[in-house]
């Protein structure tokens, strides 16, 4: 755990300026829309805590959702370009372990940021909804984040697993990934619909079917495990 803890820890300061510059943007970008919408409060209780200006948020949600795939193959592509891709091999640790600590790092920004987004939202929402929006939220956002990290470190693993024609190798990964994603999209939530629903009521009228999500997760597990294993084995220094 240690030396994990410690990639961690080198990845964030690696890379400290990228995420501060995004981070610092999105709570901009996050508190425009909750200032910038002016001095019409509303306190009352089952009325929304504050009005917002919503696209600003909005901005502010792409940002944070687009940003993050990019930040991952940044930091395989910045230890490629400085050539310290060679002491990263050299380190006394599996590839797995450097591998997650990237990992870790690019989705504790991803983390961070959402909170600050899900947070200013929330200033808008009425006082019975907050606790399942925050839930829905919440489980979209890291849905999301384990699904597009699996498939980039998918790409970064196919990628340096060649010599040559590397970018059109991550690209053709990407199809493949995103093609068998969809076509298997319905049989997929089928077989998890044992995972159940959960119900919005009283505060909104419709239920969170829990399969789309565990499948989604599932496939941004495997894909991960394929990029892992690709580059454990088989990356080309």
């Amino acid at each position: 755990m240690k030396p994990f803890f410690a990639l961690y820890v080198k990845e964030l300061k690696a890379n400290k300026t990228l995420f501060l510059f995004l981070l610092l943007l999105i709570v901009g970008m996050s508190a425009y829309g909750v200032i910038g919408a002016g001095d019409d409060l509303d306190f009352e209780i089952g009325k929304n805590f504050i009005d917002i200006d919503l696209p600003w948020l909005i901005i502010a949600a792409f940002i944070l959702v687009f940003s993050m795939p990019f930040l991952l193959a940044h930091t395989f592509n910045t230890e490629w370009k400085s050539e310290t891709h060679y002491q990263m091999f050299a380190l006394p640790v599996s590839q797995y372990t450097i591998i997650l600590a990237k990992i870790a790092a690019v989705a504790s920004k991803g983390i961070v940021g959402g909170i600050i987004v899900i947070g200013c939202v929330s200033l808008w929402l009425v006082h019975g909804v907050l606790p399942y929006f925050a839930f829905l939220a919440a489980l979209v956002l890291v849905t999301y984040m384990v699904f597009i990290l699996g498939v980039v470190t998918g790409m970064e693993g196919m990628k340096f697993s060649v010599k040559r024609y590397r970018g059109l190798n991550a690209v053709g990964f990407f199809i493949i990934a995103v093609f068998l994603y969809g076509w298997l999209f319905s049989e997929g939530t089928e077989f998890f619909e044992f995972s159940g629903e959960i119900s919005m009521s009283p505060y909104a009228e419709f239920t969170i079917d829990l399969a789309p999500f565990v499948y989604t997760i599932l496939m941004g597990v495997i894909f991960m495990i394929i990029g892992l294993v690709m580059y454990e084995k088989r990356a080309e220094i």
